[in-house]
């Protein structure tokens, strides 16, 4: 199966999908994820910011922000850019972005740098394999970051916080593609040597 076939099957199963499905799934899954070592061992946390047919992240947001974590949210700044932003739970630093996702205002001494240190990134996606295999959107926003990412600190790591119906049997990759570090549904925490 081509990428392009997976992400039409993958797009028609979430449109299906009622939408208190996406919170209540994304609730436990954050309950499941603030559960495990990889994510007490990260200081700074990058999270997506979800779009209407993704698992909601907003109860991860409020459990990152309650554990004193280091929260970015990412901005699409260009065709082929995004760079992710320190945000807090103050309504007032959120603008409307892209895709009609809200993104933080974009302050330039908020902004994340892989050189800085060390992070965890929760990764958005539309389909996800067991051998850690992810499958974006196509636009390659997360593929370019994650180069930049793991070049400085390849200590870091990317978490998929998905719902469980997103977890496919084999994602078709290409060279560029990484693989993620651990996948999390509200049923169960994959962890993935990479």
């Amino acid at each position: 199966m081509t990428k392009k076939e997976l992400r039409g099957i993958m797009k028609q199963k979430l449109n299906a999908l009622p939408k208190q499905q996406f919170t209540d799934e994304g609730i436990l899954a954050a309950e499941r994820l603030a559960c495990t070592n990889l994510w007490k061992s990260y200081d700074r946390i990058l999270i997506y910011l979800s779009m209407p047919d993704e698992l909601d992240t907003s109860a991860l947001l409020d459990i990152a922000f309650s554990g004193g974590k280091a929260v970015y949210s990412p901005k699409v700044e260009t065709d082929t850019t995004m760079r992710f932003f320190r945000v807090s739970r103050d309504e007032s630093s959120w603008v409307a972005g892209a895709f009609g996702i809200r993104e933080p205002a974009g302050r330039e001494e908020d902004v994340f740098r892989p050189e800085d240190g060390r992070a965890l990134v929760i990764s958005p996606g539309l389909a996800f394999d067991r051998a850690g295999n992810r499958m974006g959107r196509g636009k390659g926003f997360y593929d370019r970051f994650y180069e930049k990412l793991f070049a400085a600190s390849p200590e870091s790591a990317c978490c998929a916080l998905c719902l469980s119906c997103q977890i496919v049997d084999e994602v078709p990759v290409e060279q560029f593609d990484r693989k993620v570090n651990a996948i999390c549904t509200k049923d169960e925490f994959i962890p993935i040597a990479v």
